[in-house]
């Protein structure tokens, strides 16, 4: 019987439906050493986790993220929150000794990404901060390309994400546009990394 990791998800509504579906998937698609099993899903609206719990297929669902990072029986945090609490949580998790997958941005500014990448190095915890981007095929080629120098030394790049989901002027006024939440860059917020 192959090796299971279980997951608790502490955020449900845009992001942590992205990510559930990316669990629900991650073992057809690629060949896992361990499989993931959706434990449970936090979220502070009962029945928005409820229904989202529901709906993507996770054991259970929970309203408080204090109680997931301390289950004993959770091994991997994915952290899907407004950017505001990311580093509370991260911190929390590293100390109750949990893989941690964090959404972008890492933290709210660079004091903040440092005492979680403090934390995490403390524990010895594996983490990541998620740029899924980096995993579509044509970037894992295009990086397997470079490593290989079969582009030669690369001078300048330019990419471009456009999403128009913000121009509506009757799109209401969410936490990712509100900068005390999301950060100064607002939707865009700030590109930390840690690992």
């Amino acid at each position: 019987m192959p090796k299971t990791l279980n997951v608790g998800m502490i955020g449900y509504k845009f992001m942590g439906r992205t990510h559930s579906n990316a669990w629900l998937k991650a073992d057809k698609f690629f060949d896992l050493k361990a499989r993931p099993i959706m434990k449970v899903i936090c979220g502070r609206d009962r029945t928005g986790v409820m229904n989202a719990c529901s709906r993507w297929g996770w054991s259970q669902f929970a309203t408080d993220w204090r109680e997931v990072v301390n289950d004993p029986t959770i091994d991997i945090i994915d952290i899907n929150t407004p950017n505001d609490s990311h580093a509370e949580i991260a911190i929390a998790a590293a100390k109750a000794r949990k893989a941690i997958l964090c959404e972008k941005p890492l933290a709210m500014d660079v004091k903040q990404a440092k005492q979680m990448v403090d934390a995490v190095k403390k524990a010895g915890v594996v983490n990541m901060v998620c740029h899924n981007y980096r995993r579509i095929p044509a970037i894992v080629l295009a990086k397997k390309m470079i490593a290989a120098g079969e582009l030669g030394r690369i001078y300048h790049y330019r990419a471009r994400y456009a999403q128009d989901w913000i121009v509506d002027p009757n799109f209401p006024l969410v936490w990712r546009l509100q900068s005390k939440i999301a950060g100064s860059g607002g939707a865009r917020g700030h590109q930390c990394s840690y690992n």
